[in-house]
């Protein structure tokens, strides 16, 4: 099974410690710095209101609090199980699909898009990135966090690569992590603008000890209107 396929079987196989850890061990609960952080940001740069894409929402709690906020939300994931719990357990609209095909299922335009933790693949989130333009309405924005590239300093450098993934520091009883393909900020950077979106803002949420680094992008629909039609 090559790296991307691993990435989707992982989240299928895990789904039911990661909805305990979810819901019953506070990995997602006020106070979490990485939680806290990505809250923040939505408050700042999400419209009044409008249609929100949660791309990788796993068992839903983002959609539900955005949900619960006015907006219109659909939330995306490959994990079946986590798909299912969301539509049980939480507001909003829930569908399985792969990030990287999105395009092709003709959801409309979104005001906004949230990848919290989600984009894992190589070319899987190559092709999402470039779909990401087509899924926004003008004006609208991408917001993405994800591991810090500092994760992937190696012998005076810092190379985008595959990386071994980890459960580490997450309560519950997981299985085989899913493999991560981290990116260098200059990788991020080309996607974007190979895309034909601009990054308007870097965020570094404070780490705690015993937590992971981790980056938020704050990104805008670059194209023109025209092009946008």
């Amino acid at each position: 099974m090559d790296n991307e396929a691993s990435v989707i079987q992982a989240w299928k196989n895990n789904a039911k410690p990661w909805i305990e850890a979810v819901r019953n061990r506070g990995i997602r609960d006020k106070g979490v710095t990485s939680r806290d952080a990505l809250v923040s940001t939505l408050e700042d740069h999400a419209p009044v209101e409008g249609r929100v894409l949660d791309v990788g929402c796993g068992e839903g709690w983002l959609a539900h609090e955005l949900s619960n906020r006015g907006f219109s939300v659909t939330g995306v994931d490959s994990s079946e199980e986590l798909i299912e719990f969301a539509m049980k357990h939480r507001s909003g609209h829930f569908l399985v699909a792969d990030q990287a095909n999105l395009a092709e299922l003709e959801l409309g335009r979104f005001n906004l898009i949230v990848c919290n933790f989600s984009l894992f693949g190589e070319s899987t989130v190559s092709r999402f990135i470039a779909s990401v333009p087509g899924l926004l309405v003008h004006g609208g924005a991408l917001i993405i966090q994800t591991l810090h590239p500092s994760s992937i300093y190696r012998n005076g450098r810092i190379e985008s690569g595959w990386q071994n993934g980890t459960w580490a520091g997450l309560p519950g009883d997981f299985g085989e992590p899913p493999p991560t393909f981290v990116r260098s900020l200059e990788n991020w950077s080309v996607l974007f603008e190979t895309a034909g979106l601009r990054l308007q803002r870097l965020i570094e949420p404070p780490v705690r000890e015993g937590s992971v680094a981790s980056l938020i992008f704050v990104v805008s629909n670059g194209v023109s209107d025209d092009c946008a039609a």
